[in-house]
């Protein structure tokens, strides 16, 4: 794998690890609810697993074509769906302020976007 892949990596384990800090204060820039929504430090967390997330989907982007091939136009299919509904998931379990939901769908997202990762950086 590229040594670019594994600082996108670091990027995003940082970015979880800021995001994972906890607060002194419960000072929200956006507020979902009385009790729900991100700090500065949240939206910066956020930031830094973007500059990790970013290059990686056009990465497998770029490759799509390759992937298609390795994996089957079926296959593709079937995990760009589990993504999205699984993005979609994330969405509704923030506002519904559901844990069940959103730690489902982030874990089934990620499990589905690290197979595409996985093949878009195999040979590089």
């Amino acid at each position: 794998m590229k040594r670019i892949f594994w600082v996108y990596l670091a990027l995003l384990l940082l970015g979880l690890v800021v995001l994972a800090w906890p607060e002194a204060n419960d000072v929200m820039m956006l507020q979902f609810s009385e009790t729900h929504g991100p700090s500065k430090i949240d939206l910066a967390g956020i930031l830094i697993i973007m500059m990790g997330y970013l290059p990686m989907v056009k990465e497998v982007w770029k490759h799509s074509s390759e992937i298609k091939t390795y994996i089957g136009i079926r296959s593709w299919n079937i995990l760009l769906a589990v993504t999205f509904i699984s993005m979609a998931g994330i969405a509704w379990g923030l506002y519904a302020m559901s844990d069940i939901t959103l730690w489902i769908s982030v874990i089934v997202a990620t499990i589905s976007q690290a197979i595409l990762v996985r093949i878009a950086y195999r040979r590089t």
